[in-house]
């Protein structure tokens, strides 16, 4: 199916949309696509992540690592065999 038959049985979808809260979900969905057209991901709660903000997620994590920021695999065990 073309672009603009998908496009106009969404908006025939979409106008049938009764709940509030959905209606808004749609709109920041539709304010993050087109403000931010580098979004690389998407959280599990659904909210966009841009390059910038994986990149430096991952640069808080590697230097969190680097500080000695974690447990080992025998600690998580060990925590979890206690209980």
């Amino acid at each position: 199916m073309d672009l603009t038959p998908r496009k106009d049985k969404f908006i025939a979808q979409f106008l049938k949309v009764a709940n509030l809260e959905n209606i808004s979900r749609f709109e920041n969905f539709l304010r993050e696509e087109i403000s931010n057209d580098d979004i690389v991901a998407y959280s599990v709660k659904g909210k966009s992540i841009t390059r910038k903000e994986y990149v430096d997620s991952n640069e808080e994590a590697v230097a969190s690592f680097k500080k000695g920021n974690f447990k080992t695999q025998s600690q998580i065990r060990k925590k979890y065999e206690s209980k």
